[in-house]
């Protein structure tokens, strides 16, 4: 069965299927009477969701900050006024019990995150749904199964983990998770690989097809779960995940060299990050910076709109952590505020990634964008900070936000408060529009960052969390290649710099590709992707690279190219490519330095 790694590696042994089915909500009426009764109810459920999320966030400190953050999220979340306040109108106005009145809550809530651009947000939606299922439990007084009484190496096979299910569960006998709902963004997938659990989720029916006791094996590595494998089958993930523990510590030898191909061309290799709860960890990776400090967070787990000061210190933190390395912030990128969302009735838009987000937002409301701007620049006296716009479609979008961000210095300078006023500037260059006219936008910038992600979708009509066209969002698209290398060569004739923030700048599949494109100054990406993008980076030369691109640039079909990458990559860089070799003889740690 296959499914979408979220946490590396290999675990096999023995199922534990865990029932964890929503309920189904009778919608029934109360009497008038009963209404503030059914109000109260309601409320009591919300305090006591409100003290599990506190113990459970305790323990979530002493496994890993950036699992610790979400909970915030969820504790934010339970004070949030559109779900506690619609809730508690739609028990009065409908005469509804608390657990459908909160269905339907929940129903219009999920209904703000399609106007959300960003994937990784996108990937909340599970999180707030399992938020609403353990109000339900409190609210029903209902307690299903618990895993905290587990007193055996098991892999826990499920529909999906709640945050109370992942803090209680007994760490040193869980050995992989694999469930049906979730993605990499997940608390699961962060949870997982936080502990360096091997799990799979996405992984359709898991639930009907496993049965506890079970023999499985979740190949974390290629996204794979085998039910009832042979002894042979056995042996062969035995090697396979031994060898892969053996290549991830190679993996880190000398990890804080520096990204340099072996003709002397070096690459700086940034993180994105979501919260300031995260720098801790990024230097044991090898990260020399952010290249992508996605801000929606701040908002969407915010009860009031975030302003200045606050902002101002939650930047501060984080570049102070970095010393002296970039940290580049990005401006928000969402499609409606926090103030919008209480009025959504009249904010809904048909086709919100077309809609008004990212700095189409920031320019219709300029205070929101001033108090971005004055925190950013605040921050920017401690470090090496940068400004970043993002869904920038023409140049003028960026003539009138410098012009805010002019107004915005001024106001600092009359207030005599520090900050550097040589800060740079740049564009998210995601759109058909931005990378067509990219000489315009290079006139109005210090550097770009190219969001591939966007551009990918935007430039191929497809949206990639939609099932029926999904197989249809293609990387290696030969648009997008020709508009990549089109967009590097333009910013190094004006000498600009590039980065690479989407998702294609952490897949080690598309480095050696990425170097041969073009003058690349930076690839941004996940922190855990950060050693394999710089082993590859290290074990080639630039000659080579263009060699690679120009031979894919010839080629006109997307399955041709990616095969005949894959094949390459295999060839070349076997044992991080080749599934027929990869872990499965013993590697040589030599090989790896």
């Amino acid at each position: 069965m296959k499914g979408i790694s979220v946490s590396k590696g290999v675990a096999i042994g023995k199922a534990y299927r865990l029932d964890s089915t929503n309920f189904c909500i009778i919608k029934h009426r109360i009497l008038e009477a009963d209404i503030e009764k059914e109000v109260v109810r309601f409320c009591q459920a919300i305090e006591k969701t409100k003290l599990q999320m506190a113990e459970i966030k305790k323990r979530a400190e002493k496994i890993a900050d950036k699992y610790a953050v979400i909970l915030d999220t969820y504790s934010l979340l339970l004070d949030d006024d559109i779900l506690i306040n619609d809730t508690i109108e739609i028990i009065k106005k409908h005469k509804t019990n608390a657990e459908w009145s909160l269905t339907q809550t929940l129903n219009n809530f999920l209904k703000h995150f399609n106007n959300i651009n960003d994937d990784y947000l996108k990937g909340k939606k599970d999180d707030l749904d399992l938020l609403v299922q353990t109000i339900l439990k409190n609210l029903v007084g209902h307690s299903q199964e618990t895993i905290s009484d587990i007193s055996e190496p098991v892999i826990i096979a499920t529909y999906s983990l709640s945050p109370s299910d992942t803090i209680m569960m007994p760490k040193n006998f869980v050995k992989g998770l694999v469930t049906e709902t979730g993605g990499k963004t997940s608390h699961v997938g962060i949870f997982a690989a936080a502990l360096g659990i091997p799990a799979i989720t996405g992984v359709k029916e898991v639930t009907s097809k496993i049965k506890s006791g079970d023999q499985i094996i979740v190949d974390g590595i290629d996204g794979e779960v085998i039910i009832s494998p042979s002894n042979k089958t056995i042996q062969q993930y035995e090697n396979k995940q031994a060898n892969y523990r053996i290549y991830e510590e190679n993996l880190l030898t000398n990890i804080h060299q520096q990204a340099e191909t072996l003709d002397g061309y070096q690459v700086k290799l940034l993180a994105n990050i979501e919260s300031n709860h995260e720098i801790k960890t990024l230097h044991k990776f090898g990260v020399e910076g952010v290249g992508l400090y996605r801000t929606e967070f701040l908002y969407m787990a915010a009860a009031s709109l975030p302003r200045e000061r606050e902002l101002y210190e939650n930047f501060k933190q984080v570049v102070q952590e970095m010393g002296n390395q970039p940290v580049v912030i990005r401006t928000l990128d969402i499609g409606m505020d926090k103030q919008l969302l209480s009025d959504s009735k009249n904010n809904e838009e048909d086709n919100p990634a077309l809609g008004l987000r990212g700095i189409r937002l920031s320019l219709a409301k300029p205070q929101l964008l001033t108090d971005q701007l004055k925190g950013i620049l605040r921050a920017s006296s401690y470090g090496n900070v940068k400004i970043l716009y993002p869904m920038i479609s023409s140049a003028t979008e960026i003539i009138q936000a410098n012009k805010i961000l002019e107004d915005a210095k001024n106001q600092l300078c009359k207030e005599q408060i520090p900050f550097n006023e040589k800060i740079e500037v740049g564009a998210m260059i995601e759109t058909p529009a931005a990378a067509i006219c990219i000489d315009h936008i290079l006139n109005e910038v210090d550097y770009i960052s190219i969001g591939t992600n966007d551009l990918i979708q935007y430039l191929l009509a497809v949206d990639r969390v939609n099932d029926s066209v999904a197989h249809l969002y293609q990387p290696f698209h030969p648009s997008v290649l020709r508009s990549l290398k089109n967009i590097m060569r333009s910013a190094e004739n004006t000498d600009k710099k590039v980065s690479i923030c989407g998702e294609l700048g952490g897949d080690p599949m598309a480095t050696m590709l990425l170097l041969g494109l073009g003058k690349i100054d930076a690839l941004s990406m996940e922190p855990h992707s950060v050693p394999k993008v710089k082993k590859i980076i290290r074990t080639t030369r630039i000659q080579d690279a263009q060699k690679l691109a120009d031979d894919v640039l010839k080629m006109s079909c997307p399955d041709e190219i990616s095969s005949f990458i894959t094949n390459e990559m295999r060839i070349r860089f076997p044992e991080d490519f080749d599934r027929n070799i990869s872990f499965e003889e013993k590697l040589n740690p030599a090989s790896n330095q």
